[in-house]
């Protein structure tokens, strides 16, 4: 079978176009995958365009310049083949947009102009066809009447013998005129079916030319459009060969990459020295003499009571006001108080305590109320404090800012243990002891 489209577009109906319109669908079908195909190319040429830009902006952010010896080479050829690279795919985006996008564009402007040509030569012999069947059809109509007409006026002419003359004379008139007008009629129909014929034949030719020029249209449509993605293919095949040169370039330079000539690279360039440092020796502080002074007499002090218990089996457990001689965070302001100034702390006088070997130690007067207890066997140590001496109630809640305070909430009552100074006092709490600013609570 053939595939010529004058030979198998046609159907029995006289006005119809059913094969024309199919004819013409056709190529509208391939209008709209032409310009699917002018948008891949346009979609394809812009991403190549951003890939290459992406490509440019990647290199240019790449850094690596404190790399040094045979990889610094490797990292450099890299960056370099891949700018490389970025210029081959904007050279490729630039033949989509000029080579392709171009010649698709020309193509159906081209194919436009001689498709529109045809649909109007055909649409102008279908019209053609269309009024003359119709005239046809009409003239036909018209002529049967007239000889309907004809007929019933014959007949009763010929039976009008029992009548008068002068009526049997009008319907012989009357009968001879019908024929004449039947006949008139008739010419009109057969000349109305040669137009019919002429407008069949001319819309046969019109058609079969029609056929023709869109088979040719549609033939040329699939070769070019071949041809543009043969020569799409051959863009893309052409970049992955340039692609894979710059790979092998890189691919070359990291052959000569060797980690034992960049590690004495780096030690060349680099190096400090290979001498190490002595180590640090023990420095005598007494020199030649290996013990300390037998005794030392501090500048104003005084000599304390001589004891006999050694320091190794002598615990100091620290009272309240020791602690609180060495809290020296300055006094917290409760909300809507005016800041007060806490006094500084004066420095105690420094005396001796003898520890029976006949060495002496300076502490300070605060430590006259150190209780000094001897370690038993048995490992229990006494560390009391007193009593309470009076209580006071929280006026502000406190957080406190240390582990050597007590935090309490207001309203709470706290027993007062010590009055240190004006600022600061220790109190206990739920059964846990520390300092807090007086200044928070209100004594009873």
């Amino acid at each position: 079978m053939s595939y010529n489209f004058a030979d198998h577009f046609w159907e029995l109906e006289f006005t119809g176009v059913a094969g024309y319109e199919v004819l013409v669908k056709r190529l509208k079908d391939g209008k709209k995958m032409t310009q699917d195909f002018e948008d891949f190319v346009r979609a394809r040429a812009k991403l190549e365009e951003n890939y290459a830009k992406d490509l440019l902006k990647l290199v240019k952010g790449a850094h690596g310049e404190t790399e040094i010896g045979s990889l610094r080479a490797s990292w450099d050829c890299l960056k370099a083949e891949t700018e490389a690279s970025s210029r081959e795919h904007m050279a490729v985006a630039q033949a989509l947009s000029i080579d392709l996008e171009k010649g698709v564009k020309e193509f159906k402007e081209r194919q436009r102009d001689t498709r529109k040509k045809a649909e109007d030569t055909a649409k102008k012999a279908q019209g053609f066809k269309k009024t003359s069947f119709q005239s046809e059809n009409k003239s036909r109509q018209d002529y049967h009447s007239k000889c309907r007409a004809a007929d019933r006026a014959e007949d009763a002419a010929s039976k009008s013998g029992h009548l008068q003359p002068k009526k049997i004379e009008e319907l012989r008139v009357r009968a001879k005129k019908a024929r004449l007008a039947a006949e008139q009629s008739d010419m009109m129909y057969q000349e109305s079916l040669e137009n019919l014929d002429k407008a069949r034949l001319l819309w046969e030719r019109e058609m079969e030319v029609c056929c023709t020029v869109f088979q040719d249209l549609e033939e040329e449509r699939i070769l070019f459009l071949r041809a543009m993605m043969w020569k799409l293919t051959n863009v893309y095949s052409s970049l992955a060969v340039r692609n894979d040169e710059f790979n092998e370039s890189v691919r070359c330079s990291l052959e000569q990459c060797d980690a034992d000539s960049d590690l004495m690279l780096f030690v060349q360039q680099k190096r400090t020295g290979s001498d190490r440092p002595a180590p640090v020796e023990y420095e005598n502080f007494y020199g030649n003499n290996p013990a300390p002074p037998a005794t030392r007499q501090p500048a104003g002090g005084q000599r304390q009571m001589h004891s006999n218990v050694s320091m190794s089996n002598v615990t100091a457990v620290p009272s309240p006001a020791q602690a609180s001689m060495m809290h020296a965070r300055s006094l917290p302001v409760p909300p809507g108080a005016v800041p007060q100034q806490r006094p500084s702390a004066e420095i105690p006088q420094e005396q001796l305590l003898d520890f029976g070997d006949g060495a002496y130690s300076t502490v300070p007067n605060a430590m006259q109320q150190v209780h000094m207890h001897p370690i038993h066997h048995n490992g229990n140590t006494a560390a009391k404090l007193h009593a309470g001496i009076g209580q006071c109630r929280a006026n502000f809640a406190y957080e406190a800012q240390g582990a050597e305070e007590l935090s309490f909430n207001e309203g709470e009552v706290i027993v007062v243990l010590m009055k240190e100074d004006i600022n600061w006092w220790r109190g206990e709490l739920r059964g846990r002891q520390g300092m807090f600013p007086c200044n928070y609570v209100t004594e009873f």
